[in-house]
Parts: C-alpha cells; sequence; structure tokens
C-alpha cells in the first residue's frame, strides 16, 4: 500500500498527540498531583514497579560525572520479540505501525511549514529582547519517526532536522540545545516509547545533560547511576488510542523512570494556570500503571514550583508542552529554583512571569510538532 502525503487532517492529529499525555490505552484522563502527604507507600503498592538501586559497581570512581563508559550502554534494555523487521500496518489517523527489533514501534508522520517555524522563533526572539538580562535557550527535540522510519516507506513525513536547522537560523541572543544531535547519538538505545509519541525518560536525559552544560551547570548534573530507575511494565500509550492496531495494545512496553538523586530534599508546589492557589503536592505523584507519563509532574495543566537544595542562586523557568515535562526531574541538581509552564495552559505574560520569579535562565522545551505545526502560536498570546 502506498502512503499518501498527511494532509491537513494528519497535521491536526498530530497537535492532537502533542496535546495530550500520553496516557494508557484504557485510561484517557489526567491526572492531578496528589498533595505530598498522601505519597507515603504508594511506590511500594504498585505491583507493577520494579525499583532497581543504584550499583556501586557500576559508577565511575572518577568524579567526572559525563562518563561515556558509563552512558554508552542503556540501562534498561527490551528483550527481542518476534515481530519481523518488515511488518507493516496502517491503521486509523495516520498512524503507521513498523516492526523494528522485534517488536511492533507506532509512528506518526511530522509535516507543517517553514513559516510557522518562523512565528516560533520570532516568538522566543522576542523573549530574548524583552528579558536582556536573562539567558534564553530553545530545546527542539525530534520524534521519534525521524530516527525510525523505515527506508522503504517514503512521503509519510517531513524533515524534521530541516524545520530545527531553520529555527536555530533565525534565532537571536537565544542559545539553541541541540537535543536532535544528542538524539541520533543515542538512537539505538531505548529512548523513545514504541507505543506512545512521547520519548523515554532516557532521551530526556540525554537532552537535559546536553541543556546543563551549554547553561553552564554540566558540573553539577548527576551521572545516570545516581537516579533510581523505577521500571514499570505493561505499558500502552496514545498509539494504540489512535491506531486502534490491536498489535500494538499485545505488544506492551517498559517505561523506565529515573527518581531525583536529590528528591526527599525537593518541595513542590502546583499552582493553577494564573499563578494562584498554590498547593504543596510531589515532584514524583506515582498515578497507577495506566498513566507512566503522568509519573512526573502528573499533569499539564499548572505551574509547577520547585525548591530544591542547590544553592547556586539561579532560577529556570521551562515553557513547554507535555515534551518538556520529561526533562525537570533530571535538572533538579543544576537549579536553586524551577518553574514549569505549559504554553498552551499559561494564562498571564511570561515575561512578566519571568520577572516576579527572579528568573536567570528560560528554556522552551518541545517537539518539533509545536514549532512547525502550529502549537507556537500559544507563545504570540504570552510573550508581550
Amino acid at each position: 500500500m502506498n502512503i499518501k502525503r498527511i494532509t491537513a487532517l494528519g497535521l491536526c492529529l498530530a497537535m492532537l498527540l502533542c496535546a495530550c499525555n500520553g496516557n494508557n490505552a484504557d485510561d484517557n484522563t489526567t491526572t492531578t498531583p496528589t498533595p505530598q502527604s498522601q505519597q507515603q507507600g504508594s511506590e511500594s503498592e504498585s505491583q507493577s514497579e520494579t525499583t532497581t538501586p543504584t550499583s556501586e559497581e557500576s559508577e565511575n570512581t572518577s568524579s567526572d560525572t559525563s562518563s561515556s563508559e558509563e552512558e554508552s550502554v542503556p540501562p534498561v534494555t527490551e528483550p527481542a520479540g518476534n515481530v519481523p523487521d518488515d511488518y507493516r500496518e496502517y491503521g486509523e489517523n495516520g498512524i503507521l505501525v513498523v516492526g523494528r527489533n522485534g517488536h511492533y514501534v507506532g509512528l506518526s508522520g511530522c509535516w507543517g511549514t517553514l513559516e510557522l517555524c518562523d512565528s516560533y522563533t520570532a516568538s522566543l526572539n522576542k523573549a530574548a529582547e524583552l528579558l536582556p538580562d536573562v539567558n534564553i535557550y530553545d530545546m527542539i527535540a525530534p520524534t521519534a519517526v525521524e530516527f525510525y522510519l523505515p527506508d522503504d516507506v517514503t512521503g509519510f513525513t517531513g524533515s524534521q532536522k530541516e524545520k530545527i536547522d531553520h529555527v536555530k537560523s533565525g534565532l537571536k541572543n537565544v542559545t539553541e540545545i541541540d537535543a536532535y544531535g544528542v538524539l541520533e547519538q543515542h538512537q539505538d538505545e531505548y529512548i523513545y516509547s514504541r507505543t506512545d509519541h512521547h520519548w523515554q525518560p532516557l532521551g530526556a536525559y540525554y537532552a537535559a545533560k546536553e541543556f546543563a552544560q551549554q547553561s553552564g551547570t554540566g558540573d553539577l548534573f548527576p551521572a545516570l547511576s545516581k537516579y533510581e530507575a523505577v521500571t514499570k511494565d505493561g505499558y500502552v500509550g496514545s498509539y494504540y488510542n489512535y491506531s486502534k492496531c490491536e498489535c500494538l495494545k499485545n505488544d506492551p512496553e517498559p517505561f523506565t523512570l529515573y527518581i531525583s538523586p536529590n528528591a526527599d530534599a525537593l518541595t513542590t508546589t502546583y499552582y493553577d494556570t494564573s499563578f494562584q492557589n498554590g498547593e504543596q503536592g510531589h515532584l514524583f505523584p506515582y498515578p497507577d500503571a495506566s498513566g507512566y507519563y503522568l509519573s512526573f509532574l502528573g499533569t499539564d495543566i499548572c505551574i509547577a514550583e520547585i525548591d530544591t537544595d542547590c544553592k547556586n542562586g539561579r532560577t529556570l523557568v521551562i515553557c513547554k508542552e507535555s515534551y518538556g515535562n520529561a526533562l525537570v526531574p533530571f535538572l533538579t541538581s543544576c537549579y536553586e529554583k524551577i518553574y514549569v509552564t505549559d504554553m498552551r495552559y499559561f494564562d498571564i505574560n511570561l515575561v512578566d512571569f519571568c520577572k516576579e520569579v527572579g528568573a536567570t535562565d528560560l528554556l522552551f522545551a518541545c517537539c518539533t510538532f509545536t514549532p512547525a505545526g502550529g502549537n507556537g502560536s500559544y507563545l504570540e498570546d504570552i510573550i508581550k
């Protein structure tokens, strides 16, 4: 079967996928962060979780936290299955399922336009103009289809690198974080979900490390061995919801969450989208197994304030969509305070907000769907 170029319907789907949280096939709800006092014992109550304590033997005795030897092998690998690499199934809503490494992998095309990328770029440049004393960064993560689309499938997706490079070429006083390059280097590891449109936390770890190095906090960034890895099995995400391909439902995948080394020292407060009505919660709400990507932060529809034990006087504001959520646990050792906002659900002026909270750094974090597909238009309403 020939795959036709995704039209406006496919683009709308791409934007919709980016807007959702990647829940399990049987749960499309959004989890509200649970107050911290109600979180005790939640980890041990989930029978689907396996906690892997840090292995002392795996740690490099050197103080260099960026050990390439440690990170050359993924901490979690999925046993090979029996799916042939030439498997192709075209599901509903423009989702393609292919065989890779013995498993079914869902993919969605990414088109968009360079004109929309220009609008996104203009918003970031305006933020830099209005916040001259704040370090501004842009991180655009490619989605899995950029690396995993089989060579025999043509016309299914556009070049994400072209879009990302186009944004980079137009930025002024904004530092581009090369998430594309670092993910490309690690594409053979388990950095993307097979059944969901999000990346796995491992992919976010590599991107967060690149950001830390570019932002001057790399010396504070912990090696992966410092995190507590919690692996949950049985994950089936958004691609089954949209494709209705039973093969994805019948081939669930593992999801590995990495708990910040300083998790016990963090204080997380959740506010509404107008930065009002704060309530203390937990950075890792641990919802039930039906919403694995909600394991950190729990919802996009809030503003999160995270106080850490890092005392370097730097405050980071992250303006993101759901891709940016997975970065947060990896940055808690690098900043004294972190504020997490979602560009789609932010009801106040981002410039004024950064000034109010004393931001020293502002990171725009998203996947390629946002600048190329129009989600970046939300920035026009909050940067002024």
